[in-house]
């Protein structure tokens, strides 16, 4: 449950970025008080500064893999995918179908009802891709 925490965290600082928040990582750890563990923190950091430096590569992805169209994800969806689509492809500590859940957990928690099934789409497929190179 605590990596999932910082999972979460992860997202909300992607999602924090895109109006220019002025916090480092750390402190929007400390301001939300999550995740408690340092190594849950180092985990979260980890995530985030991973999506920001694979961010080019990953709206790639999700828009070769959005059907709806790129143009209309909303900010949130887009924020777990960047976040779980890094995990996916460059952290492997976690088997790839427990990545997507914990993300489509996130979903449950932070978006509406169809995005759900959305991140499991669209995070499925870019396991398939790469589990085919």
């Amino acid at each position: 449950m605590s990596r999932r925490k910082a999972r979460l965290t992860a997202v909300q600082y992607i999602y924090s970025k895109s109006f220019d928040t002025k916090d480092s990582p750390r402190e929007f750890m400390d301001y939300l008080e999550s995740p408690k563990k340092e190594n849950d923190k180092d985990f979260a950091q980890m995530l985030i500064e991973g999506a920001l430096d694979k961010k080019d590569e990953i709206k790639e992805l999700i828009s070769r893999y959005a059907e709806q169209g790129d143009d209309i994800i909303s900010l949130v969806d887009r924020c777990i995918l960047s976040v779980g689509i890094f995990e996916l492809l460059y952290v492997k500590e976690t088997p790839p179908p427990v990545v997507i859940d914990e993300y489509v957990e996130i979903a449950k928690e932070l978006s509406k009802d169809s995005s759900r099934s959305f991140i499991n789409a669209v995070m499925d497929k870019v396991r398939m891709e790469y589990d085919e190179k």
